[in-house]
């Protein structure tokens, strides 16, 4: 073959181009990594997501503890209590009765026990003996998700639906006069008790105990929750503070352990109020100061 013809066909073989050869890179190396990043940009925003489904689920477990099991009844004269009807004639809420003789010094008046968000009736019972003691009608009761209550999950909501419908069966069935009714909450069960005399200003008298932290202060004590927009995933607060600043209801607050969210909270109720602070098991002390608060009470009208 001559120069110039075989010069011709490397000419041509230069200038040819394979149809099946990619003119271009099949996937650019920014292309990729911007694929990388939407996946993983996906990945986390669907952990995140997962992650607020479980809260917003289960987050009720952080502020309540609940047995449903009631495994001792009290060694004092009692009725098993089932009220709360609904539609279908079923009662959603059971408690006790315990009266007390009609001579005794507060035969007149009866406490609303508003117990812990733990346990059942079965964990009142030393407390209940005590208050007894006192010469006082005790009415309490376990909160649906508690006891042999109805067992739907509690929230602040349902706590205070079903102290309201323990007001109505005092009132409604056995006929007590509202004036005659004392509020006694401990730890979660103290908002709640602080929630209902604010809606019946027309409760002498509010008993308040150990009053638990707010809900958000318990949910950020878990470190798995500082990621989460924990305001937007519960309704739950449990905070008395900006009612108790306006409440007119005679207030004694009770200390029985160290407790700073007591002390923060007499510091800002309104007046009336009174504090005290208890060791857990000096009872003696604790039903003198019961006893004086429910002595300086003003008479029913």
């Amino acid at each position: 073959m001559s120069k110039h013809l075989r010069a011709h066909s490397e000419a041509h073989h230069a200038g040819w181009n394979d149809p099946l050869r990619p003119q271009k890179p099949l996937i650019s190396g920014k292309w990729l990594l911007s694929a990388i990043a939407i996946t993983l940009g996906m990945s986390a925003t669907c952990a995140y997501a997962t992650l607020c489904l479980l809260f917003y689920q289960g987050s009720w477990q952080f502020l309540f503890h609940p047995s449903h099991t009631v495994s001792v009844s009290p060694n004092i004269p009692y009725q098993n209590i089932q009220f709360d009807d609904t539609e279908t004639g079923k009662p959603q809420l059971t408690g006790w009765w315990i009266p007390v003789d009609s001579t005794t010094r507060y035969s007149g008046n009866t406490i609303l026990y508003l117990h812990d968000g733990r346990g059942s009736l079965s964990d009142s019972i030393t407390q209940l003996d005590t208050l007894h003691t006192l010469g006082i009608n005790v009415f309490v009761f376990d909160y649906r998700g508690f006891g042999r209550s109805a067992d739907p999950h509690p929230s602040e909501i349902s706590m205070n639906q079903d102290a309201d419908a323990a007001l109505a069966y005092l009132t409604g069935t056995r006929h007590l006069p509202t004036h005659s009714l004392i509020l006694d909450g401990i730890g979660l069960g103290a908002t709640i008790a602080v929630n209902t005399a604010a809606r019946h200003s027309d409760i002498p008298a509010l008993v308040l105990e150990n009053i638990s932290p707010d809900a958000l202060t318990i949910f950020a004590a878990d470190k798995r929750t500082k990621i989460l927009p924990v305001r937007l995933l519960t309704s739950d607060r449990f905070d008395p503070t900006e009612t108790l600043k306006t409440l007119q209801t005679p207030k004694l607050f009770i200390e029985r352990a160290n407790d700073p969210q007591t002390h923060y909270l007499f510091s800002v109720a309104a007046m009336p109020k009174q504090f005290f602070q208890i060791a857990p098991k000096d009872q003696t002390l604790y039903l003198e100061t019961l006893q004086r608060f429910l002595d300086e009470l003003p008479p029913h009208p």
